[in-house]
C-alpha cells in the first residue's frame, strides 16, 4: 500500500491555523522519537520550523516540516544541510508530506553512502517512512487493518492520511467496478481506525482541500449509485473537439481543409519526437494565438497527422473540449479516458484490467507504472490537448480546476511519463492576476514548449483561396483573390468568413465579378447570421453568449429544445457534452459588445485621386447610375469603369451590383462624400502607422512614407517598383484629401481639419506632356541593337533613322538616355545592354501603369489597355493610337518584367 500525507483545511483557512495543524503533526512525530519541541522558530502555511531536543544526550536537532503537494525538490535539502552547519546543530531533520523529487532521490542515495557520523547530519522522513514510525509508536491505526467490506467495495491501492482541524483520518479511495475510476472515499479515524459514517463529517470534509475531492460514503449505508451516477456524468464531460461537417462549417476545419502552417506542425512533432526519446523534460506544449487564428483546427490537425499510417505506432493525440467540464476532476479525467482510448484502439497493450489511482496520485498503481514503462520502452508518446482551456476562466463554480491542472502536470514531469499535456490559449483574453488560472499559467511557463501561431502568410492565403476554389467549382478570378488577400489581413477568421460570404452568394446566383463590386464588411456579414432569426432565437444567442459555455437545462428551460435544435441546426450554436456556445469567440464579442476586432484598412485604390472625384462629382449630379452611364459620362472603357467602381465600393461610397448594372450611392450631398473619403483614410493602416511613426515632427520625406509604405504591405508579395508606384499613388491621394501638405522638398502631417478637404471644387485636374510620354514605338530588341551601335559606332540621328526609324529615335528620346544629338544623357553600359533598358523602362510612367492594368486583368486587348492607360495618365488618343500605344506597351512590360523577374 502507498502512503500519502495531507493538511486539508476549508478555503478561508488563515496562514497560523494551517500552519498549527502542521505543528501539531510534527510535535506528535517527533513524540515518536522521545524528542521534545523546545522552541518554535517559524510557522507559515507551508513549512514548520522548530527546535527539537534529545532528552537523553541534550542534542538539539533543527527539524523542517513541509506540506506540499508536489515532491521535495534537492534544493530543499542542500537549503536545510546549510543551516544545520552553518548553525551548529547536531543534525536536522525533514518531515514531508509528500515523496522527494528525482533530483533529491538521486541526494539522497548519494548522502547515504557517507560515513555514518556524517550521515547523522541529515534525516528524510517522507510518507513512505513516517506512516510506518507512527503506526509503531501506536500514533495512528494500521490502514492495512482497517475494517472494508472488500466484497462491497472495491479498493485501490493507496491510503492518505488527512490531518485536518477536527483530527486525522485516513481517506481510502474506492473504485468504480465498471470504469475502474476511483469514485468516491471512504473515511476513518486514524487514531483508532473506526469508520466514519456521519453525515456531518462528509458534508464538512467536502469543503476542505483534500485530495480526495471524491465523495466520501458510508460503509453502513454506501450510496454507490449516487457515486456512480456522478462519475458517469464526470466522464459525459470529456468531449472531443467538434470538427465540421463541411469546408463552409464555422466549426473547426476538417484535417483535409486545413492549410499551411507546416512549420508549426514539424516544430509540434519535434517536440513529441524529443519526448519519445527522452532527450527533454518538458512535458507541457501550448499552442497560442488569439481568436480564430485556428488553434482548434491545428490542433484536430495534429491528432489526424498523429493518427495516420507512418505514425499511429508513436503517437497517441486525445483531444479534448474543454468548455464541456463540469467538476474540478475533468483534467484527471480526460488523461484517464485518453489512456483507456490508447488501450481501445491497441495504441497500449495490458493483460490485466488497468486501474486508476486518486485524483492527486494517478500515476500510482502498479498497472499505470507498466504503462509507463511501456511508452518509455517502445517509444511511444500519448498527448493529451485542452482545447479552448480559456473558457474555463469564465466559471467561478471551476476555478479548481487550475490547481488540478498545475498539480497534474507537476506530477508527469516529477514521473517523466511519456505522456504530454497540450493547451490551446487564446492570448487576446486578459487573466486577473489574482485568479488561480493566472498562478498556473505564469508558475509553469518555464516548464512549457509554446508554441504562437502567426497570421496567415501571402502563400497560406493562396493556399486557402485555392481551397475555396474547389468549393466553388471553379477558379478564384484574380481580382477577387486579390481582393481576399487584401481584406483577410492573414487572419485566417476573416478569409474563411469572407469566402463562406462568398460561396452563399454564389449559390445565389452572384457571379464572382459581381462580389468585387458589393461592400464586404464584416459587421455587415455578422449581422447576416443573425437574419431570419426569431426573438426567441436572439434571446437564445444573447444568453448562451453571456454564460458561455451555458448549461444546456437552465438554456433548454429558458426557450425550449426546439429553439436550441434550431440554432445548432444553422451552425450557429455548438453543443459540447452539457454545454452550449457560440459557433466563434469572435462572435460571440460582437453579440455582447456589438463591436468586432479591429481590422487594418490597406485597401489601395486603382485609380489617381482626381479621377476619383470626377466619379464622385458625376454621382452627385445624377445619384443612382448604371455602369454603361458611369463609363460613358467619364469616356471609360468597362474594364476601367469596373476599377473605379471597385475604388468606390471599398472607400464606402456606393453599393453596386454589376449583373443589373445599378451603382447606388451611399452619400445625399457633397459633404457626406468628403467626409466618408476622410474616415476610409483616417482608419487606414498606411496613416496610422505615419501618425505612429512621427514622435517628435510632424514632416517627413516621400522616401520615409515610401518605407512606412512597403513596411505596411510587405506580406503583399509585390515587387519593389510595383510597391513604389502604390506608395505614391497613396501619398497623391492624401495630399488631394488634405490629410498631408508639401512642404518644401517634404511633406507634414495635417493636425488641423481646417486643411482638410472642403469641397471637390478644389481638386485641380491636370494632363499630362503628350511629347515626354513612353509608348513603346518601336521594340525592345531593335532599342538595344541602336544603343549597342551608338555607343561603339558612335551613330548620328541620321545614321540611326537610316537604319532602324525615326520610332526608334522618338522612344530614346523618351527614355532620356539620350540628348537629341545623341549624345548619353546618363552613363551607358557596354554590357547586359537588356537589363539597363529594362530598368529604364520599367519606372516610366506608362509602363508603371500598364504593370497595374496588366495585374489585375492580364488578358487585356491592346485597344482597352490603351483606352485605360490613356485615362490613368491623362492624355487624350484617337481610337488608332489607343490600340497601337496599348499593343506597344504590353509588349515593353512584359519583357521589362522577363528581363527583371529576379529582382522584381
Amino acid at each position: 500500500m502507498k502512503y500519502y500525507i495531507e493538511v486539508a483545511v476549508n478555503d478561508g483557512t488563515s496562514t497560523t491555523e494551517r500552519g498549527g495543524l502542521l505543528e501539531r503533526f510534527a510535535r506528535k512525530f517527533l513524540e515518536c522519537l522521545h524528542l521534545s519541541v523546545k522552541e518554535q522558530v517559524r510557522l507559515t502555511a507551508s513549512e514548520v520550523d522548530l527546535l527539537a531536543e534529545d532528552t537523553q544526550t541534550s542534542e538539539k536537532h533543527f527539524v523542517e516540516c513541509k506540506a506540499y503537494r508536489s515532491n521535495i525538490s534537492s534544493e530543499v535539502l542542500q537549503k536545510l544541510l546549510g543551516n544545520v552547519v552553518f548553525k551548529n546543530y547536531s543534525s536536522g531533520w525533514l518531515i514531508s508530506t509528500f515523496d522527494l523529487s528525482k533530483d533529491a532521490k538521486g541526494f539522497e542515495v548519494e548522502w547515504n553512502q557517507r560515513p555514518v557520523e556524517e550521515r547523522r547530519k541529515l534525516r528524510i522522513f517522507t510518507p513512505e517512512n513516517l506512516i510506518p514510525r507512527l503506526i509503531s509508536a501506536s500514533t495512528i491505526f494500521d490502514p492495512s487493518k482497517l475494517s472494508i467490506d472488500h466484497d462491497k467495495f472495491k479498493v485501490g491501492n493507496e491510503a492518505t492520511l488527512s490531518i485536518t482541524s477536527r483530527g486525522q483520518f485516513w481517506v481510502i479511495p474506492l473504485i468504480d467496478k465498471n470504469t475502474l475510476i476511483p469514485n468516491s472515499s471512504l473515511l476513518f479515524d486514524a487514531s483508532n481506525g473506526h469508520t466514519i459514517s456521519s453525515k456531518d463529517i462528509f458534508d464538512w470534509f467536502s469543503t476542505t482541500d483534500s485530495t480526495a475531492c471524491m465523495p466520501c460514503v458510508s460503509q453502513e449505508k454506501p450510496s454507490e449509485i449516487s457515486a456512480t451516477s456522478k462519475l458517469k456524468l464526470e466522464l459525459e464531460s470529456i468531449v472531443r473537439v467538434p470538427v465540421a461537417d463541411h469546408w463552409a462549417d464555422y466549426r473547426p476545419a476538417r484535417p483535409e481543409d486545413y492549410v499551411g502552417r507546416e512549420t508549426i506542425q514539424a516544430e509540434v512533432f519535434n517536440f513529441f519526437d524529443k519526448v519519445r526519446t527522452g532527450t527533454t523534460n518538458t512535458r507541457q506544449i501550448a499552442i497560442k494565438a488569439p481568436s480564430g487564428w485556428g488553434k482548434s483546427s491545428s490542433v484536430l490537425k495534429i491528432a489526424a497527422k498523429a493518427s495516420n499510417q507512418r505514425n499511429k505506432n508513436k503517437y497517441f493525440v486525445f483531444t479534448a473540449d474543454s468548455r464541456a467540464a463540469t467538476t474540478k476532476r475533468f483534467p484527471e479525467l480526460a488523461v484517464i479516458s485518453a489512456v483507456k482510448e490508447a488501450l481501445k484502439s491497441g495504441f497500449l497493450s495490458s493483460e490485466e484490467e488497468t486501474t486508476f489511482g486518486s485524483t492527486a496520485n494517478l500515476f500510482t498503481t502498479q498497472q499505470m507504472e507498466d504503462i509507463a514503462q511501456q511508452l518509455r520502452s517502445e517509444s511511444k508518446l500519448i498527448c493529451v490537448f485542452f482545447d479552448q482551456f480559456e473558457e474555463l476562466l469564465y466559471k467561478a463554480d471551476l476555478v479548481e480546476i487550475f490547481d488540478e491542472v498545475r498539480r497534474l502536470c507537476s506530477a508527469l514531469e516529477e514521473a517523466q511519463i511519456n505522456i504530454v499535456i497540450g493547451f490551446s490559449w487564446k492570448t487576446d483574453g486578459v487573466i486577473p492576476t489574482e485568479h488561480n488560472a493566472y498562478h498556473m499559467w505564469h508558475s509553469l511557463a518555464d516548464r512549457r514548449f509554446e508554441i504562437e501561431l502567426p497570421p496567415f502568410t501571402e502563400r497560406e492565403v493562396s493556399l486557402a483561396i485555392n481551397r475555396f476554389g474547389t468549393e466553388l467549382g471553379q477558379p478564384v478570378i484574380p481580382q477577387l483573390r486579390r481582393l481576399l488577400h487584401d481584406h483577410c489581413q492573414g487572419f485566417p477568421w476573416l478569409l474563411k468568413k469572407l469566402c463562406v460570404h462568398i460561396l452563399q452568394a454564389a449559390k445565389g446566383g452572384v457571379e464572382q465579378i459581381d462580389t468585387l463590386n458589393r461592400s464586404i464588411n464584416i459587421s455587415t456579414l455578422f449581422k447576416r447570421d443573425l437574419e431570419g432569426l426569431n426573438s426567441q432565437e436572439i434571446g437564445c444567442i444573447r444568453q448562451i453568449a453571456a454564460q458561455s459555455p451555458a448549461e444546456f437545462f437552465k438554456i433548454a428551460q429558458n426557450f425550449g429544445d426546439n429553439v436550441i435544435s434550431r440554432l445548432v441546426d444553422r451552425r450557429l450554436v455548438i453543443r459540447s457534452g452539457t454545454k452550449l456556445t457560440l459557433y466563434w469567440d469572435i462572435f460571440r464579442d460582437y453579440i455582447l459588445t456589438d463591436k468586432i476586432p479591429y481590422i487594418p484598412v490597406t485597401y489601395i485604390p486603382q485609380i489617381d485621386f482626381s479621377r476619383y472625384v470626377r466619379a464622385l462629382k458625376s454621382l452627385l449630379s445624377t445619384g443612382k447610375i448604371s455602369y454603361k452611364d458611369l463609363g460613358s459620362k467619364m469616356n471609360l472603357s468597362d474594364g476601367a469603369t469596373d476599377n473605379i467602381v471597385r475604388d468606390m465600393v471599398n472607400i464606402g461610397h456606393v453599393e453596386a451590383n454589376r449583373k443589373e448594372a445599378k451603382i447606388m450611392p451611399s452619400f445625399t450631398s457633397e459633404s457626406e462624400a468628403i467626409a466618408l473619403i476622410i474616415e476610409f483614410w483616417r482608419s487606414h493602416e498606411v496613416f496610422r502607422r505615419l501618425q505612429a511613426s512621427r514622435t517628435e515632427t510632424l514632416a517627413f520625406t516621400e522616401e520615409e512614407f515610401l518605407e512606412i509604405f512597403r513596411e505596411t504591405n510587405r506580406r503583399s508579395g509585390l515587387g519593389s517598383s510595383t510597391l513604389r508606384t502604390y506608395g505614391n499613388r497613396v501619398l497623391r491621394w492624401l495630399s488631394g484629401v488634405g490629410m498631408i501638405s508639401p512642404k518644401g522638398q517634404s511633406y507634414v502631417i495635417n493636425t488641423d481639419e481646417i486643411g482638410f478637404l472642403s469641397s471637390l471644387e478644389d481638386i485641380i485636374i491636370p494632363r499630362g506632356s503628350k511629347g515626354s510620354l513612353f509608348v513603346g514605338s518601336a521594340p525592345p530588341k531593335k532599342i538595344c541593337e541602336a544603343i549597342t551601335d551608338i555607343i561603339t559606332k558612335s551613330f548620328t540621328k541620321e545614321d540611326l533613322v537610316t537604319k532602324y526609324n525615326v520610332n526608334t529615335y522618338s522612344c530614346l528620346q523618351q527614355l532620356k538616355i539620350f540628348d537629341k544629338h545623341l549624345t548619353p544623357i546618363m552613363p551607358v553600359p557596354t554590357n547586359d545592354i537588356p537589363k539597363f533598358l529594362a530598368g529604364i523602362a520599367s519606372n516610366t510612367s506608362s509602363l508603371l501603369k500598364a504593370k497595374d492594368i496588366l495585374r489585375n486583368n492580364p488578358e487585356i486587348k491592346g485597344l482597352e489597355l490603351g483606352h485605360e492607360l490613356g485615362l490613368g495618365l491623362e492624355t487624350e488618343w484617337t481610337h488608332h493610337t489607343k490600340k497601337r500605344n496599348g499593343n506597344a506597351i504590353k509588349v515593353w512590360a512584359r519583357w521589362t518584367h522577363q528581363i527583371l523577374r529576379v529582382d522584381d
